[in-house]
């Protein structure tokens, strides 16, 4: 008759598998880089960071039973930085971004409008317009819109009279410090900041939105594997069938449709 293991032999083995946790914790884990300066989709709070964003790859990546370490960076350090660096994957692109890589299906789209103090009495009709003001735009999003396309009847690079903000924080106190007469971002992302730094009350600071760009603005993530951009959709697709989606989504009071498609 076999006689069961002392209890210092099942000490031993329970230690030695507790100890063998971390390892095949480590192994399942992947390394992302996002865009910062985006709340309510992404910014840090203390020394964490938070937002929709981040939670619904986490979500994504979760269901396919991986966990997320996260870099934050400015887009265009995150593309630039991408190719050499020992990323699995990052976030915010279009297809035509960061070419020869595996991109996923949209994860998440952004509604963009152009937004003027209603006290300077601005009429947008047309994105052309624009080019008569003084205009703070959110980083690689005049790319992004494909603002610039052939027969747009814009310059096909970012034009003098706009600037450029990583930062939108610091782009919506661009604006209201009077620096720019039109501020083109997600509005989501203006209402956020604009009630957060206190600056939307006051008949002063009544504002008009212009729907300039009604095409919502879908992001992808690009894969170094390209079998993992098949596991992100396929479990993208999981998390908006049974709830999870639509609850990150309404939990940051985010306006807009809770679907990633654009």
């Amino acid at each position: 008759m076999t006689r069961p293991p002392s209890r210092a032999i099942r000490t031993w083995l329970a230690a030695l598998a507790a100890a063998a946790l971390p390892a095949l914790s480590a192994a399942q884990e992947l390394t992302g880089s996002f865009a910062s300066g985006k709340a309510p989709y992404l910014w840090t709070e203390g020394t964490g960071n938070r937002g929709a964003e981040l939670d619904i790859v986490s979500a994504v990546l979760r269901h396919a039973g991986y966990g997320l370490r996260i870099v934050t960076m400015p887009k265009r350090r995150l593309m630039a930085e991408f190719p050499e660096s020992n990323l699995d994957f990052t976030t915010g692109l279009q297809l035509s971004d960061l070419p020869g890589y595996c991109h996923t299906a949209i994860y998440m789209s952004y509604h963009n409008v152009a937004i003027t103090l209603r006290s300077r009495h601005i009429t947008l009709d047309s994105v052309t317009q624009l080019l008569n003001y003084k205009v703070a735009i959110r980083q690689y999003l005049y790319e992004d819109l494909d603002i610039g396309r052939p027969g747009s009847g814009m310059p096909a690079l970012l034009p003098a009279n706009f600037t450029e903000f990583h930062a939108q924080d610091q782009q919506v106190r661009f604006f209201y410090a009077g620096r720019s007469d039109v501020i083109v971002l997600d509005h989501s992302i203006f209402q956020w900041y604009a009630k957060r730094l206190g600056l939307l009350s006051g008949s002063n600071n009544a504002l008009d939105v212009h729907d300039l760009f009604p095409d919502r603005h879908g992001v992808r993530a690009a894969f170094r594997d390209s079998t993992m951009c098949e596991r992100f959709d396929r479990n993208l697709a999981a998390i908006v069938a049974d709830g999870t989606y639509r609850s990150i989504w309404k939990s940051y009071d985010i306006g807009g449709v809770p679907d990633p498609s654009p």
